[in-house]
């Protein structure tokens, strides 16, 4: 193989495969990238054998060819180049020779032939989207992917097409739920699926480098995104996700206005004097008026005030500060609404005017 290409492109398509290729490994080949390239197009391939991507960009080539080499040392070596300066890779027997302007490196490589394939599987039908929007979706809802590896099937993002042509995105960690719709415009069969975390990450990354329409395949065993000229493949959790619906309260009699910016802020400072662990605070709404206090075991407090839209009945409720902000934080929106019950019932959170994405919070006992 003996290849030349832009410095920047070859950038850029390098470091789309740096967070897919595993820092640990015990597969020595899966710490590198495989390149190959044919008819004058260099694909550059990485995977850890859950999680795949492969970048094509348009290259020189004299020879074609495959090989594959460490990601992290071919990143940090082309990082530093000239930008302004092509960059020539040649791989001969055991090693890849990367050539630009007056410098020149050599490293080992591991045969091709070797490198784990990925597999595409084409037997389901697109969803067509833009990038921006799906990238929206999945920021709207990803904080809410739960860290507990006790329970696979929430440490992802339910995937799930209905027979209405809505695509949803809900996470849950137990405590909390975040979900997100948008009404596709094309015709798509109802499909679910469990797309884990690191999969998830990675098609945010490609759909904001997006500028135009992206497609989603969303199949039996695996997850595909094709974003111009890359290709992202996953694995699925292959558990079955909760009934969420039965989560989200419907009929909340009392409804609350806040300014988002206003209530965040509160927030953060009661959170100072709150417990570390548990964050929890105090929520007290009255009329036109919600009280947040906080305590810890050193007796410390903190006690503040902030003006709401609010005429129902007094009601204090416990809530970790912690999951509100999460959730204000995935929010644009200027002002937003709280739909209460009790304070034993969850509290259905969405921004005023946006149905599009909720959110649910459970109360804490205090």
């Amino acid at each position: 193989m003996n290849i030349a290409l832009p410095r920047t492109a070859l950038l850029q398509a390098v470091q789309r495969c740096q967070s897919i290729v595993e820092k640990r490994h015990t597969v020595p080949i899966l710490a590198n990238v495989l390149l190959s390239a044919e008819n004058q197009v260099l694909n550059i391939t990485a995977t850890d054998l859950e999680v795949g991507i492969r970048s094509r960009t348009d290259a020189r080539t004299k020879s074609d060819g495959a090989i594959t080499v460490s990601a992290r040392k071919l990143f940090d070596i082309v990082k530093e180049l000239d930008a302004e300066k092509d960059v020539e890779l040649e791989a001969t027997d055991a090693f890849v020779t990367i050539r630009s302007g007056r410098s020149r490196f050599r490293l080992s490589s591991l045969p091709a032939e070797d490198y784990p394939s990925l597999v595409e599987n084409d037997a389901v039908s697109p969803i067509k989207l833009v990038g921006q929007q799906l990238a929206g979706m999945i920021a709207a809802t990803s904080f809410a992917m739960s860290h507990d590896e006790t329970r696979k099937y929430l440490t992802g993002t339910l995937f799930e097409v209905d027979d209405k042509n809505i695509l949803r995105l809900i996470t849950t960690d137990g405590h909390r739920l975040a979900l997100s719709e948008f009404n596709l415009s094309g015709e798509s069969s109802p499909c679910q699926c469990i797309v884990p975390r690191k999969a998830v990450m990675e098609i945010r990354k490609l759909c904001e480098e997006s500028e135009g329409e992206v497609e989603l395949f969303l199949g039996e065993r695996q997850v595909r995104l094709v974003a111009g000229d890359n290709v992202l493949t996953s694995k699925l959790i292959d558990a079955r996700f909760p009934v969420y619906q039965d989560v989200i309260p419907v009929g909340n009699p009392e409804t609350v206005g806040i300014d988002r910016q206003s209530l965040d802020q509160v927030l953060r400072r009661s959170m100072i004097v709150a417990n570390e662990f548990t964050h929890d605070l105090r929520l007290h709404f009255a009329n036109d008026s919600l009280e947040i206090s906080a305590h810890n075991t050193e007796q410390e407090e903190s006690q503040e005030r902030v003006e709401i839209q609010y005429g129902g009945r007094d009601l204090v409720i416990g809530f970790n500060g912690r999951y509100l902000r999460d959730a204000l934080g995935a929010m644009n929106e200027a002002t937003v609404q709280l739909s209460l019950k009790d304070e034993l019932s969850p509290v259905l959170l969405n921004a005023e005017g946006n149905e599009q994405n909720r959110y649910v919070i459970m109360p804490m006992r205090i």
